[in-house]
Formats: structure tokens, sequence, C-alpha cells
């Protein structure tokens, strides 16, 4: 896709319940999106782009979100990347599961996207737990 950012908004509404933390990179870096962050309850930690202004222009989130990271740079770099976490184990799930669904209906493909996500955390837990009975032998 070309543009990222309103793919983030259209994914954005579809979580239900707390958002907490929203970190995203400079693709997703827009007042829109930090608005719908601040909207729907969450704390938006979207990297600026480089030449980004800290006006709000309409967009309150915008301008508290900048005036954050100016004024506490440590903690905004901190929280912003634990993208990278969840970068890193989206990785590894698509490079074991692929990144296609194979169901038509959506109802089905959450259901099959559910599974693929147990079956990954059931392989990890495995995976440490056999890391722990190793250690524990040595």
């Amino acid at each position: 896709m070309k543009h990222d950012s309103p793919r983030f908004r259209t994914l954005l509404r579809r979580v239900h319940g707390e958002i907490g933390d929203v970190c995203s990179d400079k693709a997703n870096s827009c007042r829109k999106n930090v608005a719908l962050v601040a909207k729907l309850g969450g704390k938006p930690f979207l990297m600026p782009k480089s030449n980004a202004s800290s006006k709000a222009r309409g967009y309150q989130a915008w301008k508290e979100m900048m005036l954050f990271r100016e004024k506490y740079p440590e903690q905004f770099e901190r929280r912003y990347h634990k993208r990278s976490n969840a970068e890193s184990t989206n990785a590894s799930f698509k490079g074991k599961y692929g990144d296609n669904l194979y169901s038509r209906a959506w109802r089905m493909q959450k259901r099959e996207a559910g599974l693929k996500v147990i079956t990954y955390n059931l392989r990890q837990l495995i995976r440490f737990r056999i890391r722990q009975t190793i250690e524990i032998w040595d």
C-alpha cells in the first residue's frame, strides 16, 4: 500500500477495550492519527517526520505529543521503542507461519489468525521451558 496512514486508522478503530500506548513509525505520523489515538483513550507515541511542526493546526493531541517529546525525550524514546518488540515478534511470527490467511470470510479469518497466535505462543512457551530445563541440568 502506498500510504499506511489510512490503514492505521481502520485498524485502530477495530480495537475493543483499552488502548494504552500506541507506537508507530513515521509512515503513520500525522495529526489525524494522533487525534484518533487520543480520542480512543490511548497515548500516542508516533515518531514525527524530521520536518514536522509542533503546531496543533486544530489537533490538540498532536501538540501535546510533540511537547511531551520535546520536554521528556528519553521517556518518549523508551515508550516509542516498545514498537521494536512488536516488530520483532511480528517478523518471527510471519517467518514461521507466513502473512497470508486462507479463509475467505472475515469471521473465519479472525479464527484462523487466533489459532496461529495460540500455536505461536505455545511454541514459544515450550521453547522457553526447554531452555529452563537445560539450565537446571547444567
